[in-house]
């Protein structure tokens, strides 16, 4: 009996825990029912918001964006033909086919705007001498062209990398339809498949070009015009020479495949054997010189302070009558060294980040996406030293001061 009646209170007590969790979750569903009702009725009263403005604003964005693309165009049409033609080759190497005078004004808009907005807020904001301001406006005048090149040499870059690192398994391709008794057009156009990326859609504009009645070994240089690739250079140069000396293609062609493969074998091992000393200068940019600039700025920070509470005329007399000592203040200002430090800093990112590039791919152009990086790494790396080696100096001197 006593254990019927333990039992039945066990099951009362386990349903009363049931119901009070099953009215706790369905307090909880009622309650993100009720959030997700206001978050979209939120989220719809915010969109109908900006969707009056945006209708209000329309006119004056569609006015605005066609008077920024004429004034591109205009400012465009002002560069010399020859600078425009040599652009557009630059263009065509990375794969862009918008109008050259488009991006040149844009970029002289920029070069415009930029400096203008930089020496108002270096004037009004921070209150900087006539001579900053126009140092600042030179700078980013400076930095529009800079950041330009550094974006279009990084695409060639990539894109030529995508091209000379598919094309041994291109030209290993081709041959191989080329022995199943596939014509040339047919090998090309069968072996352009997406996986090989800007390289398919150059063979397949060869293979449209020789479909247009165009020798093969005229597309083929057509296409080195579009690449700024060594590799691909030489590779068509030995297509031209095995086909006028009579050679088989398909052999050829496996010939320079398995070439550039041992090469670009050779260069993996190169870079291996590099990784080292890249490591090396990543290490020192990012942490060795912000240590040392946070912690000589430290060093100048508190002798400043300590130098300020002294009578450095009666300090100096009596260290040079007793030792011959002359003591003086120091010479370099705390806010002066932290600016000297930021901008050393970027120097050695920007620096380090291009040899890192010549270092690992051959290529100066090859280390610009890292640029950015580095920069941010190193004097994010500087300002937490800075806070750390500051708490730590500020504990030893109030030790010192109590003492």
């Amino acid at each position: 009996m006593y254990k019927m009646e333990r039992r039945d209170r066990g099951g009362i007590i386990s349903r009363v825990i049931d119901r009070v969790s099953e009215i706790i979750y369905k307090g909880v569903i009622i309650l993100a029912r009720v959030f997700s009702i206001i978050l979209i009725n939120l989220v719809n009263f915010i969109a109908m918001i900006l969707r009056f403005f945006f209708n209000i604003l329309k006119p004056f964005i569609h006015f605005f964006v066609k008077f920024t693309v004429s004034i591109q165009y205009k400012l465009g049409t002002f560069f010399p033909s020859n600078i425009k033609k040599s652009f557009e080759n630059t263009l065509l190497y990375a794969g862009i086919t918008r109008n050259s005078e488009k991006i040149l004004g844009m970029a002289a808009l920029y070069s415009i705007i930029l400096p203008i907005t930089a020496g108002i807020i270096g004037y009004f904001v921070f209150k900087l001498e006539s001579k900053m301001v126009i140092l600042t406006a030179i700078i980013s005048f400076v930095l529009v062209w800079i950041i330009m090149y550094m974006i279009i040499s990084s695409l060639i870059d990539r894109r030529t990398s995508s091209i000379e690192k598919t094309l041994p398994d291109m030209l290993s391709l081709i041959s191989q339809n080329m022995i199943a008794g596939m014509t040339p057009y047919n090998a090309l156009w069968v072996s352009a498949r997406p996986e090989f990326g800007p390289l398919a859609a150059e063979i397949q504009r060869v293979a449209k070009d020789t479909l247009a009645g165009i020798p093969l070994d005229e597309a083929l240089i057509n296409m080195t015009k579009r690449i700024k690739s060594e590799k691909l250079e030489r590779t068509v140069k030995l297509m031209i020479q095995g086909m006028s000396s009579g050679g088989e293609l398909p052999t050829v062609l496996q010939g320079i495949s398995k070439s550039i493969q041992s090469e670009q074998n050779l260069f993996k091992k190169m870079q291996s054997e590099t990784s080292a000393q890249a490591m090396f200068i990543l290490f020192s940019i990012i942490f060795g010189a912000p240590l040392l600039f946070a912690a000589s700025s430290q060093f100048i920070r508190i002798f400043s302070e300590i130098f300020s509470q002294m009578n450095l005329e009666e300090v100096s007399y009596t260290a040079t009558m007793h030792a011959g000592l002359t003591i003086r203040p120091i010479p370099v200002d705390y806010e002066f060294f932290v600016t000297y430090s930021i901008i050393v800093l970027v120097t050695l990112s920007f620096f380090g980040s291009l040899l890192i590039g010549l270092m690992k791919n051959g290529k100066l152009t090859s280390g610009i996406p890292i640029i950015p990086v580095l920069i941010g790494l190193s004097i994010a790396v500087f300002f937490l030293l800075q806070i750390l080696l500051s708490t730590i100096f500020s504990g030893i001197t109030n030790m010192g001061a109590v003492s």
